[in-house]
């Protein structure tokens, strides 16, 4: 079962970008965990366009993220970081990530691999 995402987005380039626009997640691959009924491996390319913001929320299971082009960025605390590429990042099942704004002039993409259960939601909104 391959699942939509509410941020998947086509890029219109004749009009303004609106504020679904600015964070793209594209599927790459959803498959059953090996040895589980219940649970699914997603991965996924984000990208996160500049004025772009990733909302807070969590997830049904872990995910692992790896910076692929990094740039600035702001926190949820206003506190500002220069993502380089290769970092790594780790959020177990049920914590509160996200509230990242792209406040940088070029785009973060980042790689995720999603752990969740599959009947589940993929994210919930924590804001």
């Amino acid at each position: 079962m391959i699942r939509s995402i509410a941020f998947i987005s086509a890029l219109v380039f004749a009009a303004p970008l609106a504020a679904e626009d600015l964070v793209v997640r594209e599927i790459l691959q959803e498959k059953p965990l090996s040895g589980s009924d219940t649970q699914v491996v997603i991965v996924s390319k984000l990208t996160l366009r500049p004025g772009g913001r990733i909302p807070l929320h969590t997830h049904p299971g872990d995910e692992h993220a790896v910076i692929v082009v990094g740039g600035l960025a702001t926190l949820p605390n206003g506190k500002e970081i220069n993502f380089a590429p290769g970092t790594p990042m780790f959020f177990p099942e049920g914590s509160v990530h996200g509230g990242v704004t792209n406040s940088g002039e070029t785009d973060l993409e980042v790689m995720t691999t999603h752990i969740v259960r599959a009947d589940e939601p993929f994210q919930t909104p924590a804001e």
